[in-house]
């Protein structure tokens, strides 16, 4: 069994052993094989052996991540023993690969897809006592900047997320976002945290054997961001009964009010829940969390405070706003809190540099005490000057009936138009764009020539699910701009 080593933080060690000596299913795979509890403890443990040097140092790993047994194996290593990993899905390209490399160094690279230990360096590594696990800050995966995290803050976020969704050792959840994501990995640990079981699959929701796979094993908890929720409207999931799922959680962005409303009365009408959350990696996973029975009440609120964690709205001058329907940055304490921002190795060996997250969110409360965020600060844009919000371009026109997505840069806007329709004329498509253009100018007063419009079926995604906006930049901008130098040629 794992044993704590020089490890100052085992909360894991301690309640994987309690389920293991209560002969729990862990993990299932779509051919059927079970993995206990027992056993997943003794295959972490092999590994982190296998991941040990001759010396014993603590070694800096790069985790390259797919949807299987291996990876969870790797996550539940790391989370027990002393070792330092970057969690890397394996669909990274080879030049970001070595960007990352050049920048971190590890002494290991595990590639899961075949459980290959590769080892790159003998470096020794000055790793914090409490560092963890690093991930990405957001689905763009070849950035070298990482969220470090300890063992108390994936303790403590997995602690309170089987709090306030009651999750126990009879829930059955599936892995159906990616794990090396903070929201896939938190259904990781906090039903492990649980006693609960998983099923580990790399079946696409778009596929049919993973509804096979939902039915097959009983699902009970299903977890999805906005685009697996639109996917899900696509697919009729509503006219499914799913007599065992009980539970849907929806976060990693805000999902449209009117999709809120069919999947909230779709739970109210099948004995169901249906929580909307919201957090950031840099909280580990979640932040808030909407009662189930508050949802269709509170459409657009992220709900309260995770248990053991607390907001706060401050004002441009980070004086704090104590007034309902006041609007401020949003912010939050609590023991899920990153441990700070890491570029390149040198950053490994900081202690904790945050007691609170600013997170960049503006947002209000309500009379109930219930959070609404409005919009990013980020989500701005200077145009002649002139501060533009996105999410304000998005809301008008959303208002008038088109889908948009807004990005850009100062004196550059770039707006993505949603078609439905699949075999639209080019002139027809045209006249979109070019409507698109006089309602924002009219709306902002600005010069038509730092607005472009492109008109498209599909939505660039990142490998969280989230859309990329610096992709629908360059969709809108680059692509157009290019498309014009070809016609003077």
């Amino acid at each position: 069994m794992i044993t704590p080593d020089v490890i100052k933080y085992d909360f894991f060690n301690k309640a994987l052993l309690q389920h293991a000596n209560n002969k729990r299913t862990a993990l299932y795979t779509p051919d059927g094989k079970q993995i206990s509890y027992f056993d997943l403890n003794a295959q972490a443990n092999l590994l982190n052996n296998k991941l040990s040097s001759l010396e014993d140092e603590r070694q800096l790993i790069f985790i390259l991540c797919q949807q299987n047994v291996a990876t969870v194996v790797a996550i539940v290593a790391m989370l027990t023993g002393k070792h330092v990993a970057i969690l890397i899905p394996e669909t990274i390209n080879e030049d970001q690969l070595q960007d990352l490399i050049s920048n971190y160094q590890p002494n290991i690279i595990y590639r899961t897809q075949n459980e290959s230990i590769q080892f790159l360096s003998k470096k020794n590594h000055k790793l914090h006592s409490e560092l963890c696990i690093m991930l990405s800050t957001s689905g763009s995966t070849g950035t070298p900047k990482q969220v470090k995290l300890s063992k108390l803050n994936f303790f403590e976020n997995a602690k309170s997320i089987v709090s306030y969704l009651n999750i126990d050792e009879k829930e059955k959840a599936i892995t159906s976002l990616p794990l090396n994501y903070s929201y896939g990995l938190s259904i990781i640990t906090s039903h492990l945290l649980a006693g609960a079981s998983i099923l580990v699959t790399d079946a696409s929701i778009m596929t049919r054997s993973f509804w096979d796979q939902l039915e097959q094993f009983q699902i009970s908890t299903i977890a999805g961001v906005p685009y697996t929720y639109k996917m899900f409207e696509r697919l009729k999931f509503t006219d499914k009964k799913l007599p065992y799922l009980k539970m849907m959680t929806q976060a990693g962005g805000k999902l449209d009010v009117d999709l809120v409303h069919l999947f909230a009365k779709y739970a109210q009408q099948n004995n169901k829940q249906f929580f909307i959350m919201y957090g950031q990696t840099e909280a580990t996973a979640r932040m808030s969390y909407l009662k189930s029975e508050d949802v269709l009440k509170y459409p657009e609120s992220i709900g309260l405070a995770i248990p053991g964690g607390h907001f706060k709205l401050v004002d441009d001058n980070k004086k704090p706003i104590s007034n309902p329907n006041e609007i401020g940055e949003l912010v939050y304490q609590g023991p899920n809190v990153m441990m700070g921002y890491a570029l390149d190795s040198n950053d490994l060996e900081k202690s904790p540099e945050l007691d609170e997250l600013q997170t960049g969110d503006l947002a209000y409360y309500n009379s109930n005490g219930l959070y609404f965020v409005t919009g990013r600060q980020s989500r701005f844009l200077k145009i002649f000057g002139l501060r533009v919000s996105l999410s304000d371009i998005e809301n008008n026109l959303k208002e008038r009936g088109f889908e948009a997505i807004c990005s850009g840069q100062d004196d550059q806007l770039a707006i993505l138009i949603m078609l439905n329709e699949i075999n639209i004329e080019k002139s027809e498509k045209k006249h979109i764009e070019d409507n698109i253009r006089q309602i924002v100018r009219e709306q902002l007063n600005i010069h038509p020539d730092v607005i472009k419009v492109k008109a498209c079926q599909s939505v660039p995604l990142n490998d969280n699910g989230k859309v990329d906006y610096k992709k629908v930049y360059e969709m809108v901008w680059l692509s157009l701009n290019h498309g014009n130098n070809e016609d003077k040629k």
